[in-house]
Protein backbone atom coordinates (compact mmCIF):
# COMPACT_ATOMS: atom_id res chain seq x y z
CA UNK A 1 0.00 0.00 0.00
CA UNK A 2 1.04 3.56 -0.55
CA UNK A 3 3.25 2.83 -3.56
CA UNK A 4 0.91 4.04 -6.30
CA UNK A 5 -0.04 0.62 -7.64
CA UNK A 6 -3.23 0.23 -9.65
CA UNK A 7 -4.83 -1.76 -6.83
CA UNK A 8 -3.78 0.84 -4.24
CA UNK A 9 -7.28 2.19 -3.64
CA UNK A 10 -9.28 2.01 -0.44
CA UNK A 11 -11.20 -1.13 -1.42
CA UNK A 12 -12.71 -1.80 2.01
CA UNK A 13 -14.58 1.51 2.16
CA UNK A 14 -15.63 1.10 -1.46
CA UNK A 15 -17.27 -2.29 -0.83
CA UNK A 16 -18.49 -1.63 2.73
CA UNK A 17 -21.75 -0.07 1.46
CA UNK A 18 -22.37 -2.89 -1.03
CA UNK A 19 -21.58 -5.98 1.02
CA UNK A 20 -22.71 -7.62 4.23
CA UNK A 21 -19.11 -7.58 5.46
CA UNK A 22 -15.89 -6.10 4.12
CA UNK A 23 -12.61 -7.34 5.69
CA UNK A 24 -8.91 -7.47 4.95
CA UNK A 25 -6.56 -10.36 5.70
CA UNK A 26 -3.37 -9.24 7.43
CA UNK A 27 -1.41 -12.48 7.83
CA UNK A 28 -1.23 -15.83 6.10
CA UNK A 29 -2.60 -17.65 9.17
CA UNK A 30 -5.80 -15.57 8.94
CA UNK A 31 -6.70 -16.51 5.35
CA UNK A 32 -8.67 -19.70 6.07
CA UNK A 33 -10.56 -18.46 9.17
CA UNK A 34 -11.44 -15.17 7.47
CA UNK A 35 -12.72 -16.90 4.33
CA UNK A 36 -14.77 -19.35 6.42
CA UNK A 37 -16.39 -16.48 8.38
CA UNK A 38 -17.04 -14.56 5.16
CA UNK A 39 -18.73 -17.54 3.48
CA UNK A 40 -20.84 -18.22 6.57
CA UNK A 41 -21.86 -14.55 6.69
CA UNK A 42 -22.72 -14.55 2.99
CA UNK A 43 -25.02 -17.56 3.49
CA UNK A 44 -26.61 -16.43 6.78
CA UNK A 45 -29.93 -14.63 7.00
CA UNK A 46 -30.68 -13.07 3.67
CA UNK A 47 -27.86 -14.30 1.42
CA UNK A 48 -25.67 -11.52 0.11
CA UNK A 49 -22.21 -10.53 -1.09
CA UNK A 50 -19.12 -10.22 1.09
CA UNK A 51 -15.71 -8.74 0.26
CA UNK A 52 -12.39 -10.18 1.45
CA UNK A 53 -9.26 -8.22 0.55
CA UNK A 54 -6.18 -10.42 0.20
CA UNK A 55 -3.10 -8.18 -0.01
CA UNK A 56 -0.46 -9.44 -2.38
CA UNK A 57 2.12 -10.12 0.34
CA UNK A 58 -0.10 -12.82 1.88
CA UNK A 59 -0.55 -14.58 -1.46
CA UNK A 60 3.09 -15.26 -2.34
CA UNK A 61 4.89 -18.37 -1.02
CA UNK A 62 7.29 -17.93 1.90
CA UNK A 63 10.47 -18.49 -0.10
CA UNK A 64 9.52 -15.80 -2.63
CA UNK A 65 8.75 -13.22 0.03
CA UNK A 66 11.84 -14.17 2.01
CA UNK A 67 14.03 -13.67 -1.07
CA UNK A 68 12.44 -10.25 -1.78
CA UNK A 69 12.48 -9.04 1.83
CA UNK A 70 15.84 -10.53 2.76
CA UNK A 71 17.81 -8.14 0.63
CA UNK A 72 21.31 -8.77 -0.60
CA UNK A 73 24.36 -9.22 1.56
CA UNK A 74 24.93 -7.98 5.07
CA UNK A 75 23.55 -4.61 6.11
CA UNK A 76 25.88 -1.65 6.58
CA UNK A 77 25.65 0.63 9.57
CA UNK A 78 23.02 0.95 12.25
CA UNK A 79 20.30 2.07 9.84
CA UNK A 80 20.78 -0.98 7.61
CA UNK A 81 20.70 -3.31 10.61
CA UNK A 82 17.50 -1.72 11.92
CA UNK A 83 15.85 -2.01 8.51
CA UNK A 84 16.88 -5.65 8.18
CA UNK A 85 15.64 -6.38 11.73
CA UNK A 86 12.29 -4.74 10.92
CA UNK A 87 11.87 -6.64 7.63
CA UNK A 88 12.77 -9.98 9.23
CA UNK A 89 10.23 -9.39 12.02
CA UNK A 90 7.62 -8.40 9.44
CA UNK A 91 8.33 -11.58 7.46
CA UNK A 92 8.12 -13.85 10.51
CA UNK A 93 4.90 -12.18 11.70
CA UNK A 94 3.37 -12.41 8.23
CA UNK A 95 3.91 -16.18 8.10
CA UNK A 96 3.69 -17.01 11.84
CA UNK A 97 1.30 -19.92 12.32
CA UNK A 98 0.78 -20.33 8.57
CA UNK A 99 1.56 -24.04 8.69
CA UNK A 100 -0.57 -24.83 11.74
CA UNK A 101 -3.49 -27.18 10.99
CA UNK A 102 -6.73 -25.40 10.09
CA UNK A 103 -10.32 -26.56 9.96
CA UNK A 104 -10.95 -27.07 6.25
CA UNK A 105 -14.08 -29.19 6.56
CA UNK A 106 -16.97 -28.09 4.35
CA UNK A 107 -19.30 -25.51 5.83
CA UNK A 108 -22.89 -26.62 6.35
CA UNK A 109 -25.21 -25.61 3.54
CA UNK A 110 -28.22 -23.71 4.81
CA UNK A 111 -30.80 -22.84 2.18
CA UNK A 112 -33.63 -20.76 3.65
CA UNK A 113 -37.00 -21.68 2.19
CA UNK A 114 -39.97 -19.35 2.14
CA UNK A 115 -42.98 -20.30 4.24
CA UNK A 116 -46.49 -20.32 2.81
CA UNK A 117 -47.23 -17.06 4.63
CA UNK A 118 -44.19 -15.40 3.09
CA UNK A 119 -45.12 -16.56 -0.38
CA UNK A 120 -48.61 -15.13 0.00
CA UNK A 121 -50.93 -18.08 -0.45
CA UNK A 122 -51.88 -20.99 1.75
CA UNK A 123 -53.02 -23.52 -0.80
CA UNK A 124 -52.93 -24.21 -4.50
CA UNK A 125 -54.34 -21.35 -6.54
CA UNK A 126 -57.23 -22.02 -8.91
CA UNK A 127 -55.99 -22.69 -12.44
CA UNK A 128 -56.78 -19.95 -14.93
CA UNK A 129 -59.90 -20.48 -17.02
CA UNK A 130 -58.30 -19.43 -20.25
CA UNK A 131 -55.21 -18.00 -21.83
CA UNK A 132 -54.47 -14.86 -23.83
CA UNK A 133 -52.90 -15.88 -27.11
CA UNK A 134 -51.95 -14.25 -30.38
CA UNK A 135 -55.58 -14.42 -31.56
CA UNK A 136 -57.08 -13.20 -28.28
CA UNK A 137 -58.69 -14.94 -25.28
CA UNK A 138 -59.12 -18.74 -25.65
CA UNK A 139 -60.23 -21.51 -23.33
CA UNK A 140 -57.61 -24.05 -22.31
CA UNK A 141 -59.20 -26.73 -24.44
CA UNK A 142 -58.94 -24.74 -27.68
CA UNK A 143 -55.91 -24.40 -29.86
CA UNK A 144 -54.07 -21.13 -29.43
Amino acid sequence: QGRGALQDIEQLSLFRTLCKVSVSVGTVRDIVPTLRRAIATAQSGTPGPVFVELPIDVLYPFHVVQREVGGSGTPRGLRGKVVQWYLQNYLHNLFAGAWDPRDVSPLPVKVPLATEEQVGFGGTPDPPRGVWGVRGWRDWGQQV
